[in-house]
């Protein structure tokens, strides 16, 4: 890309920085931004505080530097979306990509010039700046996070990401709405909106930026143990939601099943007793299920198409539960059935919970801009 049209391609862009306490040299980065030719670049004081007044004043004094405050210190996604919404806000602005950067040193002018050019070229599709978290001068606390991360980001939701905790990314403008609508306040707000993009089938572009950590990383305000935890969890939480609902569907199915065999069918004989009240089990507790996992777990309205893909599906995983336990009863001789059967259904909910994903409840065009 030669450096004419680079200018035009990053006239079209704004960067967004958000920052809590940053070094004073980050007005020496905004600068550098602004000379490559960025529409504007916004930086988000996340109550920094007095001692850092200087800094945000020379900022809020640079030609092209909006400085939006918070007066207290409200989290890295809230800053984010506080941007969103300014910008969404400002008609001067329509129309433009945004890209969002850390402030303490992480990502050079260089890889943020390369994300803005590419955002410029997608419509629907966010881009993500990757690194190689591999390289050995990369913290140790970084990689590991980085690597659990990827890998049970892949296990639920099935896109392979190179790095899930890079916080230059791409917006283009279509998508700047639906970016500023997602959950959390803090540094689980990037984690939500991968997930987000996994469920609605929003397409991810992924280009390779340097791998830098200034100053031994010591800028970052990412506290290891907690934040580490706290995105770990919302990477689980849907998983968790699942097993839940499928632990409650399953209580539901015995006590109605003990209900109906000793209580309300008990008068007919013991065939018959025993078909009706394991129909009307199955058809409680996949009703409590399906509303479980529609409400709590994938969050999408009710709807038909939905109610009926997903008894396709169970009437599939029936069919497969019975098949498999036969399997394994001829594989297995002398493993007890329960214990075969347990195997045999946790495996077919951990599929279950990707088709139903990917196909029972996915909402057509959720990200489209309104």
């Amino acid at each position: 890309m030669g450096r004419e049209y680079e200018a035009e391609v990053l006239g079209r862009c704004i960067v967004v920085i958000p920052a809590l306490c940053p070094d004073p040299e980050v007005t020496d980065y905004v600068s550098a931004l602004l000379e490559k030719g960025f529409r504007q670049v916004v930086v988000v004081d996340d109550g920094s505080g007095p001692t850092c007044a200087a800094t945000f004043l020379k900022l809020e004094h640079m030609p092209g530097c909006t400085v939006l405050r918070h007066e207290k210190n409200l989290g890295k996604g809230r800053a984010l979306k506080t941007a969103f919404a300014h910008i969404l806000n400002c008609p001067l602005w329509e129309g433009s990509a945004v890209v969002t950067a850390d402030a303490d040193g992480q990502h050079s002018v260089e890889d943020v010039c390369a994300v803005a050019a590419a955002t410029t070229e997608e419509k629907r599709r966010l881009v993500l700046g990757v690194r190689d978290l591999s390289l050995p001068n990369v913290p140790t606390r970084s990689k590991i996070g980085n690597r659990v991360t990827s890998w049970a980001f892949h296990l639920l939701y099935g896109a392979r990401l190179a790095d899930t905790q890079t916080g230059l990314r791409g917006v283009p403008w279509k998508m700047l709405r639906w970016c500023a609508g997602i959950e959390g306040d803090r540094f689980e707000y990037e984690m939500n909106m991968l997930i987000k993009a996994a469920r609605e089938h929003v397409e991810l572009r992924q280009v390779s930026i340097e791998v830098i950590y200034y100053n031994n990383n010591a800028g970052t305000h990412l506290h290891a143990v907690r934040d580490s935890w706290r995105v770990f969890l919302i990477l689980m939480s849907g998983l968790g939601w699942y097993t839940a609902a499928a632990a409650l569907s399953a209580a539901a199915d015995v006590l109605t099943f003990w209900l109906g065999s000793a209580v309300i069918f008990r008068p007919l004989s013991d065939l018959a007793c025993y078909w009706w009240a394991t129909l009307t089990a199955r058809a409680l507790s996949s009703t409590l299920n399906y509303t479980l996992n529609r409400r709590y777990v994938f969050g999408v309205s009710p709807c038909p198409r939905t109610l009926v893909r997903y008894y396709c599906l169970w009437l599939c995983q029936l069919l497969c539960s019975y098949l498999l336990l036969l399997f394994m009863t001829v594989l297995f001789p002398g493993l007890p059935p329960v214990v075969s059967k347990a195997l045999v259904d946790i495996l077919l909910a951990l599929g279950s919970y990707q088709v139903q994903m990917h196909w029972v409840f996915q909402e057509e065009d959720q990200h489209e801009e309104r």
